[in-house]
């Protein structure tokens, strides 16, 4: 339950739905609708019949239910892949979807459950009853989160916990329950733990990917546009843009300094993904302010803020700037060509949100040894290797 120290489990429902298993009986997918509003849940068994559903309007949950997958049910599932999409659709890293899926495992098992306590619940649409006080929903949300009707609606409540969860200072580096309780409140501040695995696979199985760390990489599948954190094209020699936005400040002197990579931003791009511009190792994983790069920067500031090296074959190197927050990757990972790295912000020495592209070549092995005397240009060396910045494709 959100907001209140007592948990009580729903009436006559077991909490041991955990599985060890997710099979894949079917490949279940969020497409979003073409134009960027939320995406609903559509069965994709196919690519022809992918391509043909990818700019549908989707139908509302419930009248379109996802088939079960593993020892989830088509309900359960259907109400996995709608918090999934909600949080696509607000641009929430790929461990928010796991967090959120693990705590409506716990609070609900996953149904949206009307409360005997609260007699207008039970005139709504749900899928069980419960009596935990006045909570009802998904997240079992109590009135503080919203009305009757607004809480018992999934969409609307997996965004109110999103919104909850992006408050919480360095969610993403906390332990699955202690950033779930961080939100809810619970009695029962240990019990969001157990379902991490559950979630994981969960998440990763709405998504028709093997694994959530996969987000972000694989060939182009979308015939109505890349959307946000789904696959991306990758050119022939095996690179992409690192995000998809203008070029605005270019390489070379600035003053009486050296800009050493180029600016890349568009209208709101905070919180955007970054993908790696090709298969390599990361080598770097960095604040470099020396207080907190957990805020917004400013030009009083100086250096990358959050950043990013990553290392390619051919002793190439490179560097990603002003990250939201932690990026998604650690030290020594191996990412493949389009993998979200991180996301767009304005941390460190920066006066908006954007990204802050580096390329050095020739560079010995090591870390900290791209620096200046081996920058290039991002925009020449990525237009012969067919991933042109600022372009569409």
């Amino acid at each position: 339950m959100a907001g209140d120290r007592k948990r009580l489990h729903p009436v006559g429902e077991p909490m041991n739905r955990r599985t060890t298993t997710l099979a894949v009986a079917v490949l279940a997918a969020v497409a979003l609708v073409c134009g960027g509003t939320v995406g609903l849940p559509l069965v994709m068994f196919g690519q022809a019949d992918a391509e043909a559903a990818a700019c549908e309007v989707p139908s509302l949950p419930g009248s379109s239910p996802v088939p079960g997958i593993g020892s989830w049910g088509s309900v359960e599932t259907t109400n996995a892949a709608t918090i999934v999409a909600v949080g696509r659709q607000r641009k929430v890293p790929p461990r928010g979807y796991v967090i959120a899926l693990a705590t409506a495992m716990q609070e609900s098992t996953l149904r949206n459950l009307a409360n005997a306590n609260v007699p207008e619940s039970l005139s709504l649409p749900h899928e069980g009853v419960g009596r935990d006080h006045d909570s009802v929903g998904l997240f079992q949300q109590r009135p503080g989160w919203g009305s009757v009707r607004e809480r018992m609606t999934p969409t609307y409540a997996a965004g109110k916990f999103y919104e909850a969860l992006l408050r919480v200072d360095g969610w993403q580096r906390m332990r699955l329950t202690d950033a779930a309780q961080a939100v809810q409140n619970s009695g029962y501040p240990e019990e969001y733990q157990k379902w991490e695995d559950d979630a994981e696979q969960l998440a990763a199985r709405v998504l028709g990917l093997p694994n959530i760390d996969d987000i972000g990489g694989g060939a182009p599948t979308a015939p109505c546009g890349v959307d946000d954190l789904g696959p991306v094209p990758v050119g022939p020699g095996g690179w992409v843009q690192p995000i998809r936005a203008i070029v605005g400040s270019g390489f070379g002197p600035r003053g009486r300094s050296f800009h050493a990579g180029v600016d890349m931003s568009k209208a709101d791009v905070r919180g955007d993904p970054i993908r790696a511009a090709s298969t390599g190792v990361v080598e770097q994983v960095k604040c470099d302010w020396y207080t907190t790069c957990d805020r917004d920067g400013n030009t009083s500031e100086r250096g990358c803020g959050w950043y990013v090296d990553i290392r390619h074959p051919g002793n190439i190197v490179t560097r990603y700037c002003h990250m939201i927050q932690r990026p998604e990757v650690s030290i020594g990972q191996r990412v493949a060509a389009g993998a979200v790295i991180g996301f767009v912000g304005n941390s460190g020495g920066s006066s908006g949100p954007h990204l802050h592209f580096e390329v050095h070549v020739n560079v010995p092995s090591g870390p900290y040894n791209a620096d200046r005397s081996n920058a290039v240009d991002p925009v020449p060396f990525m237009r012969a290797r067919g991933a042109l910045l600022g372009s569409s494709t």
